[in-house]
């Protein structure tokens, strides 16, 4: 089955150097408000290294994938995703080999169209990330916008600008 990217938004979180903290929440991001939400995709160092938003380091993959979890939120306050690892969410593979850098994709895990409250979801830390350095714990989201907006954008072309 092919997969299908319908709309993406990078997420950043900062993580401040030498933070002591555990929780870090979602920042509001106008794009993600109100959407169905239909995949997560979390980035580690060894995909890529720097975040674009803030040109910080990504947060290293030991402690991406091993020691942290992610909640989301519904707009009800309800918690339909808890706790879950965020190893989960990082579906790229690398197959390095001396003369190879191979990346694929598999087990992509899909949400249903979840409205996601953002701001109100996190990502927590078994053990806190402190790093002598500010970095960036980043990762992808997929999503389409409620069907009249998505039916009204999709009118849009070059002769027809809106």
């Amino acid at each position: 089955m092919a997969k299908k990217i319908i709309r993406h938004e990078l997420v950043s979180i900062a993580i401040p150097a030498n933070s002591t903290l555990s929780r870090f929440n979602i920042p509001d991001l106008p794009n993600l408000r109100n959407v169905h939400t239909f995949g997560i995709q979390v980035y580690t160092d060894e995909i890529t290294t720097r975040d674009i938003i803030s040109q910080n380091p990504v947060v290293n993959s030991t402690a991406v994938l091993r020691n942290s979890f992610i909640t989301l939120v519904n707009y009800g306050g309800k918690e339909f995703l808890k706790q879950a690892p965020a190893t989960i969410f990082q579906t790229i593979v690398l197959n390095n080999t001396i003369d190879v850098k191979n990346e694929y994709e598999q087990d992509f895990k899909q949400l249903i169209g979840q409205k996601i409250n953002y701001p109100k979801s996190f990502v927590e830390f078994s053990a806190p990330p402190a790093t002598a350095v500010d970095t960036a714990y980043i990762f992808s989201v997929y999503y389409s916008l409620p069907m009249e907006e998505e039916k009204r954008e999709s009118g849009y072309s070059f002769g027809n600008k809106g």
